[in-house]
């Protein structure tokens, strides 16, 4: 238990940090519908042995509710990969009042984070295989 806290403080750490710099961040559109756009930062991944870790934003057309009972108009969520067993956790994540991760911070959420499986043709899926890259590719 004391090493899934320490995790929890670490990635909140490192949320804070990453939510108070100044540089910008080329976000790529990886998914698009009417009412949301979900972007990644491939800058950010990060992978060590057959882990991986990718920002995602997630921003929305219409104002929507945050857990807290504010609107906010995008996420930003820190997600980091199994990329072995498929499965992925968000570990940091901050809701904001504005698009594109601008604007006030509604909240930083300090859940602790949950395994999901990924399902292949899915948005996790092809995430997985952005943030995982050469990690997943087959041996020869």
């Amino acid at each position: 238990m004391k090493s899934l806290l320490s995790k929890i403080i670490l990635a909140a750490a490192a949320l804070a940090a990453s939510i108070g710099t100044t540089q910008a961040t080329e976000w790529e559109a990886i998914e698009s519908a009417a009412d949301v756009t979900v972007y990644i930062d491939p800058a950010s991944i990060r992978q060590r042995d057959h882990r991986a870790e990718m920002w995602a934003l997630i921003d929305y057309k219409n104002p929507q509710m945050d857990k807290t009972g504010k609107q906010v108009l995008s996420d930003k969520l820190l997600y980091q990969f199994d990329c072995q067993a498929k499965t992925l956790a968000v570990v940091g994540s901050s809701a904001h009042a504005g698009p594109m991760a601008s604007g006030e911070i509604i909240n930083i959420n300090p859940d602790p984070p949950q395994l999901t499986p990924i399902e292949a043709g899915t948005l996790a899926y092809s995430m997985w295989k952005r943030a995982c890259g050469a990690l997943t590719a087959p041996k020869k």
